[in-house]
This record gives C-alpha cells, structure tokens and sequence, in this order.
C-alpha cells in the first residue's frame, strides 16, 4: 500500500512523499525483479478515503472543500479500495505487475 503522494506531492509533504515515491520506485524494480519466478509485484496507492481519521483530520469543510476538486464528486468508500487489492492479488491478475495502481477519483489527473 501506498499513496496518491506516490505520484503528486504537495507543500509541507517532501519527507511523506519521498517515501512514497520510494515505493513506487520499489514496485517496478521488484516487479521486474520476481517477474522470472512467476511473482507480480504492485502497489496501490488510494487518494482520500471516507474513513472516521480522515474526517477527524479534514473536518465537514475540509473534506467540503476537497471533493470539489476530486472529478467523482466524493471521497472513496473503503470497499472500493479493498476490491482493487483483492483483485491484485487475486487468481484473476495474471499479467499487471510493477505497477504502482492509482485509484482517487481522477483527483491526481486534474
């Protein structure tokens, strides 16, 4: 698991982001690594999700304020985070592998 930050950074983030760049560096250079004994390799990387810290963190104007800027219109609901890991890691994935999967919304394409 990593982040949106994976791939985006913001002001205040550079340590948070370099470790998450980090791992995305990381999924390619496993993913390529494992690939000649059948290992796929990915990392998820979730934008904002609707969970009990984010709302503590971002309080009902702050997440107001950032579903503006997600193109969904809403934060993820963590089932829809949960499915994409299942399905990486499950009997269906039998070809993705290196890659970092970014599932925000469309919040990191605008």
């Amino acid at each position: 698991m990593t982040s949106i930050f994976a791939v985006v950074s913001r002001e205040g983030r550079g340590a948070y982001s370099a470790s998450k760049f980090g791992l995305d560096g990381l999924t390619a250079a496993l993913g390529a690594e494992a690939a000649r004994d059948g290992v796929l390799v990915n990392s998820l990387a979730p934008g904002f999700v609707d969970t009990d810290l984010t709302r503590k963190i971002l309080g009902a104007a702050g997440i107001k304020k950032l579903v503006a800027r997600i193109p969904i219109g809403r934060l993820a609901r963590p089932a829809e985070i949960a499915a994409l890991a299942l399905w990486l890691c499950g009997p269906e994935n039998t070809y993705a592998s290196g890659q970092t999967f970014i599932i925000d919304g469309g919040f990191t394409r605008v």
